[in-house]
């Protein structure tokens, strides 16, 4: 018992040292809360900001065109219906073009000019409805009839593609966002717009 009280008394005093050492090695970790409308370049991909701004100027294109007061005009003044398909990613990268679907989804919503059926939440909606009118446990007074679905007029469209240039240190890139609005019953195309992203970048050491 003595040999080890004065083995620990040897140890004791380097215990705090010790201590010290391994809170010492523990990252420390600093977080601040930011505006998400900042627009901010940390590198030379698509981001989040770059998807906002690409969908608010296009959709503000879109609402502002002939095309709207004409179909309101053969449709006694109501809102068209649009339904917006799938942004097709033609980049090298890996892009959740959803996010643009996303924001033109909320710019046309807020837009309060025209009317707008979510086309990914049919299935959802279809299995609603079957269990309202087939599952037996919902009132047939409050149950929603099928067949009074609306119809989309016209279907929003488009592509994301991108041009990079690299030299001597530079890296240049352009994103190339392109929408088409078509008519859905003629297939006439009543709209088209486009709008670039440039990015500039100077490399400061080894790659990007």
């Amino acid at each position: 018992m003595r040999m080890r009280m004065g083995k620990l008394k040897q140890i004791f005093p380097f215990l705090p040292l010790v201590v010290l050492g391994v809170v010492g090695c523990t990252p420390a970790f600093e977080g601040e809360y930011s505006d998400p409308n900042t627009v901010e370049i940390i590198d030379d991909r698509w981001n989040d900001a770059d998807a906002r701004k690409t969908s608010e100027i296009l959709i503000r294109s879109m609402l502002e065109k002939p095309w709207l007061n004409e179909s309101k005009s053969k449709n006694g003044g109501q809102k068209p219906v649009v339904i917006v398909a799938d942004i097709a990613n033609r980049t090298d990268e890996h892009i959740e073009t959803k996010a643009i679907g996303e924001g033109i989804r909320d710019e046309l919503i807020n837009s309060g000019k025209i009317r707008f059926v979510d086309g990914d939440r049919r299935k959802q909606i279809l299995e609603e409805m079957r269990y309202q009118n087939e599952s037996g446990m919902v009132s047939a007074k409050s149950a929603k009839k099928k067949g009074n679905q609306t119809g989309a007029d016209f279907m929003l469209s488009g592509t994301l593609t991108s041009i990079v240039n690299e030299e001597k240190g530079r890296k240049n890139v352009v994103y190339q966002t392109i929408l088409q609005l078509t008519d859905l019953e003629t297939t006439e195309m009543v709209w088209s717009q486009k709008y670039q992203i440039k990015k500039k970048f100077k490399r400061s050491g080894a790659g990007w």
